[in-house]
């Protein structure tokens, strides 16, 4: 046998010996998992095996390097090599033969999104069979924070305790934003949306100089945010955002450093890459040259974390930036029935900037969606509630269903009605408590007031709420003389005849109130003591959407109309949020209990049984989502949504939000849209409802000619009339 023979034979072997490792995969998972040197993208759509597919790449590489299907072969072969390999892959020499290009785990990095995440593929993959613990310890698992904080503590000799806590971090800004004397109705909303957008700026590596602010005037907003870096300089403290821009900082101006690190780590894996941020992105891109041994996993119609700088362009441009990389798109879901993998398709394909892909499964075809209508969000609340129990009772855990929502806005209606009912839930996002809400604290102000007028510290609330110009300092002097507030503001000196007249007509809307039902009460208090206005007047000077205020003091009023004494009202809000507290705390899948989650919270789980709840125009899609851009980011919000379902979905509609009428979401529509006739080709498979199953012999324009199996006929119809009276539709392969 020649060398040349000698050569052959060995790839011949090792290539069917690494097919044999990996034939439990199906075919595309195969094709990632043996894909070669450089860049290589796996676009991966809902429960298709990702981690799978991860936890067997790892494993390719710790056990033969990337070898298969090229000429590579070990040097000084033999023929008695060949022998050996032939008859014993377990034999010592087969082992080092097939082991030769094996990846040093040392070299390995491999990046989640989240702690959970990485430790849980961490734990996967030394599970896994046939892996050798002890030697692939040293492969590195980390989020991104993780990973970059390691290359910053190198660098600095950084330590955990100078990483601000999230609550030392709320602390600084609080103190800076009261040194700057700025004014904010609720501590927690404003210190929320501060730290998103300081956040997002280190996120976008946009130059503070060029942002305009959403929480703050653009000049306020620099000051906190100069004022908070000089902080976390003079205390030689980082924070979370610092972790991702410092460490790109460092690399791109640094080569020593960066040449350091690209040699330490010469095969990146990164999970999740739809969610990755432009400062990530370009870390990444940084770290991974010159050989780019990058092998990213993402489904770009799950991008949907736009709000903390993810966009789906990093995924979609990844070929353009990383030459000759290639792709494999994990196209079969294991999750989900026919029906609910068809229907999200549909939805779905109706996005312009995406990877075309048409997802299929091996699953039965399984139940059609079920559409709950309702008249309201309190009846719709109600019938989703019936809905869980009715698969209660036919066998299904609590555990096993979950309701998805789009805003957390909506779960006050459901978290009401599981109250009712004993229906234990799970809360899977920070949902707020709307009673909790600084809108919903005046309101209750407003009507403990009509109740007692001695209540000092409800009126301090609401005294300019709207402004009847009762400065601090009339205030601050009428507090001090104790007793009564309202009677010491009336006794102030200072204070002028059209203040008190103020005051009287704030008398008269409380005694007025007083008696009334809290419902009417806050009707009373929107509509003729001008809160509505207020609010107006307040977004306005905040320059922020007034939707998001209304929509709330909506939400409260729809809540307080059932409720016929205020002293009844006051105890089911206690209870609302006892039992939200403990929803907090319980873990999803350790107790018995629905989930409740949002679309951004839902990812990445799944359900026997999903019910997204309040599918109308303004709310999914979300009425601030304007543009053809954010329109296809809220139609990944609903794919995720419906792709959660493994067998029953249901799709909760009302005809009505706070007294207005809506429509159903245009993604109704969408999922459950009718073919159109150039669907409709010859030799295809038809159904007729009233002459059954048949075949498409010819076609002429919008007429088919149709060859029936019932009774063996032949008949012509009308294919535009038939599919707008819903007579007929395409026979799917059911073996797909």
């Amino acid at each position: 046998m020649f060398e040349a023979d000698v050569i052959e034979e060995f790839i011949k072997i090792r290539d069917r010996i690494i097919e044999q490792a990996y034939g439990h995969l199906n075919e595309n998972q195969r094709k990632a998992v043996l894909t070669g040197e450089g860049p290589q993208m796996i676009i991966a759509g809902p429960g298709s095996g990702k981690t799978h597919v991860i936890m067997h790449r790892l494993h390719y590489l710790i056990s033969y390097g990337m070898v298969y299907n090229t000429r590579k072969i070990p040097e000084g072969i033999t023929k008695e090599d060949i022998d050996i390999l032939k008859g014993d892959i377990h034999h010592p020499r087969s082992k080092e033969l097939l082991n030769y290009y094996a990846i040093d785990p040392r070299s390995i990095l491999v990046i989640t999104f989240t702690k959970a995440a990485a430790e849980e593929m961490k734990s996967r993959f030394f599970n896994m069979k046939d892996v050798n613990g002890t030697r692939i310890k040293s492969i590195l698992f980390g989020t991104f924070h993780s990973v970059f904080f390691r290359i910053l503590r190198n660098a600095y000799g950084y330590h955990v305790d100078q990483v601000l806590k999230e609550d030392e971090k709320r602390q600084v800004l609080k103190k800076i934003a009261e040194e700057l004397e700025i004014e904010y109705q609720d501590e927690q909303e404003f210190l929320d949306d501060l730290e998103n957008e300081i956040g997002l700026i280190k996120n976008d590596l946009i130059e503070l100089s060029y942002y305009n602010s959403m929480t703050l005037p653009s000049e306020q907003f620099r000051k906190i945010v100069s004022y908070y870096e000089q902080y976390k300089s003079q205390h030689q403290k980082i924070d979370f955002d610092d972790m991702l821009y410092d460490c790109y900082i460092l690399l791109r101006e640094h080569k020593n450093i960066l040449s350091f690190w690209s040699n330490r780590y010469k095969y990146i894996l990164i999970d999740e890459f739809q969610d990755i941020n432009k400062v990530q992105y370009e870390t990444i891109k940084l770290l991974s040259a010159p050989n780019n041994h990058l092998f990213i996993v993402g489904d770009d119609d799950q991008s949907i974390y736009k709000f903390r700088g993810a966009r789906p362009e990093f995924l979609l441009h990844f070929p353009q930036d990383f030459k000759d990389s290639g792709r494999v798109t994990l196209d079969i879901n294991y999750r989900s029935t026919r029906k609910i993998v068809d229907i999200s398709n549909s939805v779905i394909s109706k996005n312009v900037h995406r990877y075309p892909k048409e997802i299929r499964t091996i699953n039965p075809k399984g139940d059609e969606p079920v559409f709950i209508q309702s008249e309201d969000s309190e009846e719709e609340a109600l019938h989703i509630a019936e809905w869980i129990l009715n698969w209660r009772k036919k066998g299904l855990s609590y555990r096993d269903i979950a309701v998805i929502f789009r805003t957390n806005l909506q779960a006050r209606a459901l978290v009401d009605i599981m109250l009712d009912l004993n229906i234990p839930f799970y809360l899977r996002d920070e949902i707020p408590n709307v009673y909790e809400h600084w809108v919903a604290k005046d309101l209750l102000a407003y009507i403990k007031l009509s109740k007692d007028i001695k209540d000092n510290e409800s009126l301090e609330r609401i005294i300019n709420k709207p402004k009847r110009y009762i400065s601090k300092g009339v205030i601050f002097e009428a507090c001090k003389k104790g007793g009564i507030l309202f009677e010491n503001i009336y006794k102030t000196p200072q204070l002028q005849t059209w203040q008190v007249n103020r005051l009287e007509e704030l008398k008269f809307h409380l005694d007025c109130m007083k008696n009334k039902k809290p419902g009417e009460a806050i009707v009373y208090i929107r509509k003729h003591i001008g809160y509505d206005d207020y609010l107006a007047e307040y977004a306005q000077y905040k320059n922020i959407s007034v939707k998001g205020l209304k929509e709330l003091l909506d939400e409260i009023q729809e809540a307080a109309k059932h409720y016929d004494s205020f002293e009844e009202w006051m105890y089911h809000i206690q209870n609302v949020g006892e039992e939200i507290k403990e929803g907090k705390r319980r873990i999803i899948g350790e107790v018995d209990a629905v989930t409740l989650s949002t679309m951004h919270g839902a990812k990445g789980l799944e359900f026997e049984a999903v019910c997204i709840a309040g599918a109308v125009e303004g709310v999914i899609p979300h009425n601030k989502s304007t543009s053809p851009a954010e329109l296809e980011e809220e139609r990944r919000l609903f794919y995720v949504g419906i792709t959660r379902a493994k067998k029953y979905l249901a799709i909760s509609t009302v005809k009505k939000r706070y007294e207005e009428e809506v429509k159903p979401s245009r993604f109704i529509e969408e999922m459950t849209k009718k073919p159109s006739t150039e669907e409709f080709q010859k030799g295809a498979i038809i159904v007729h409802k009233k002459y059954g199953r048949g075949k498409i012999s010819n076609i002429d324009g919008t007429t088919a000619a149709i060859a029936f199996e019932k009774g063996i006929f032949s008949r012509k119809i009308d294919l535009k009339y038939c599919i707008d009276k819903e007579l007929i539709y395409i026979e799917k392969d059911e073996t797909n």
